[in-house]
């Protein structure tokens, strides 16, 4: 009875080892298939620098072993192709979605908006220069400068804005101007630029759903211009004058070149 106790103990001992063995192997066997499994990711053909579109010419397929750990990668070329670095990525590295963002994301920041050959410029504004916050970004405007010319003398007379602008630059010049009357006060207003784009207001260069037709106040109206009307725009802001936009249509590109005007036209008659 013994010994049938003993061989029966020997017996599952064997089994259990048996057992046991078959599924270490097993577990070691999927454990090298894992190991040698391979996956395809985008990667960079050379460096590429912060805010570089990228093209795919800079992008290139790249094997690699699965258990590496890489998360959040691509796996087509097409799915990278127009979209932005947001940080230095080195030849034959591998691009995450972390690392890169689409082209219209706000994390690229404002400069990433502007057309080629353009600047953007801030003007600080009131509720009556900006528009009584009805300005959006995307919109245009005309920028009109107001300024008063000093009081002086002409032939022994009182200058005038309008006598003074007319001696410097002849009758009805500047183009677009207004003085109040030829003969009376030192006041002038001028349309200074004409179809500027809206960039952003404040700091918010991105169309905000969550703030349509909501009261949005704001201080600050960033323009889109070329290199010469920014220098102009600096010049404006630099003088004792006062700089206010005026909403364009959507629909109106125009742009007018008319003489110089008098508000009060029946007291030059």
């Amino acid at each position: 009875m013994k010994k049938i106790r003993i061989i029966a103990l020997l017996s599952a001992l064997m089994m259990f080892i048996c057992g046991y063995l078959f599924l270490s192997s097993k577990g070691n066997e999927n454990m090298s298939v894992t190991k040698g499994k391979q996956i395809s990711v985008v990667a960079a053909t050379q460096d590429i620098a912060p805010y570089t579109t990228l093209t795919s010419k800079m992008l290139t397929i790249k094997h690699i072993a699965a258990d590496e750990g890489l998360t959040d990668y691509y796996t087509s070329v097409n799915d990278v192709v127009g979209s932005v670095c947001i940080s230095d990525v080195f030849s034959n590295e591998v691009l995450t979605t972390n690392r890169v963002v689409k082209a219209d994301d706000p994390a690229l920041g404002l400069a990433t908006r502007l057309e080629k050959g353009k600047r953007a410029v801030a003007i600080e504004v009131s509720i009556e220069q900006g528009v009584a916050n009805n300005l959006k970004v995307g919109n245009y405007v005309d920028v009109i400068f107001t300024a008063q010319i000093q009081a002086g003398e002409i032939n022994g007379l009182p200058a005038t804005a309008g006598m003074i602008l007319s001696r410097v630059c002849g009758e009805e010049e500047p183009a677009n101007a207004q003085v109040i009357n030829e003969n009376i006060g030192q006041y002038f207003s001028a349309i200074m630029l004409q179809n500027i784009k809206v960039v952003a207001l404040d700091d918010t260069f991105y169309f905000d759903r969550n703030t349509v037709g909501k009261d949005r106040q704001y201080g600050s109206v960033t323009l889109e211009v070329t290199p010469a009307e920014a220098a102009k725009i600096a010049l404006l802001k630099d003088n004792d004058g006062k700089i206010r936009l005026a909403l364009r249509s959507h629909e109106d590109d125009s742009t007018v070149n008319e003489a110089r005007g008098s508000v009060l036209e029946r007291y030059s008659k």
